[in-house]
């Protein structure tokens, strides 16, 4: 009996070895995202939603999971997944690039296939002028987030005042106040928010390009939880799921669909 007892307890704690779990073996994942629509966003009332958001909640839902979001510093991310407080990063996470430390994020955490393209824009105010290339930010006063693929761009600057906050919106709110003159920030973020609501009279730069981007879903190294999300983006690529949820958000041109050249 004592040993029966055991072996049951170890297929228990093994089945719940992915994410929490609760007194009855419900499991419960628990999802890091920072304030960005159309990715992760709370609507007028006052629900999160978004398309990172409702992937999420799908994907999960159908491998049997519960999910939880925890609303998390960007620049922590790395220590709230190592140390277990969210399971994963599900947030419009650049993948194909490096931190300021130099480390390809790749590196870091075990990254899903590439769902979504993206780039870094530069948004200011309809009466800010126009810039074309780097050289032109010189004496000006520039915002992002800290420890985001913007700051990548920016950290080359020279002759500007480069402020880091918290979050994206927070870029786009110093842009908005007039305690910055420009915001780099993400292309799908700025589209939702350029001249609309609170915001219109912010456009976006159209002076520089930027190089693409590609979001992925983040997890603990060796996390088995990482090959069962690409399954899903795959089957949901192929049953239009993926199509309806980009289309909803305005995103029927960034969704990757086609996962062919991912698949090892």
């Amino acid at each position: 009996m004592k040993k029966g007892f055991k072996v049951a307890v170890a297929g228990f704690m093994a089945a719940c070895s992915l994410g929490s779990f609760g007194a009855c073996g419900e499991q419960t994942i628990t999802v890091g995202y920072t304030d960005y629509a159309p990715m992760n966003y709370e609507n007028e009332a006052g629900e999160l939603v978004g398309f990172d958001t409702e992937l999420a909640k799908e994907v999960f839902s159908d491998l049997g999971y519960k999910v939880r979001f925890k609303l998390i510093d960007w620049p922590n991310r790395y220590t709230e997944l190592d140390g277990g407080t969210i399971d994963c990063v599900w947030n419009g996470f650049t993948a194909n690039c490096a931190d300021d430390d130099g480390t390809q994020r790749a590196d870091k955490v075990d990254f899903t296939y590439y769902y979504m393209t993206n780039a870094q824009c530069i948004l200011r105010l309809n009466t800010t002028a126009d810039v074309a290339n780097k050289t032109a930010f010189v004496g000006t006063s520039i915002a992002y987030e800290a420890s985001s693929a913007a700051e990548s761009f920016v950290k080359d600057i020279t002759g500007a005042n480069l402020k880091a906050v918290t979050s994206q919106m927070d870029a786009v709110k110093e842009v908005n106040a007039g305690t910055a003159q420009y915001a780099v920030v993400d292309l799908l973020l700025a589209k939702s928010l350029a001249g609309q609501g609170n915001f219109a009279n912010i456009v976006i730069n159209q002076g520089i390009q930027i190089d693409a981007e590609y979001y992925a879903i983040g997890f603990k190294k060796g996390s088995a939880l990482t090959a069962k999300v690409n399954e899903k983006l795959v089957e949901y690529a192929g049953n239009g799921k993926l199509a309806d949820l980009a289309e909803e958000y305005g995103l029927s041109n960034q969704v990757i669909l086609d996962y062919t050249d991912q698949i090892k």
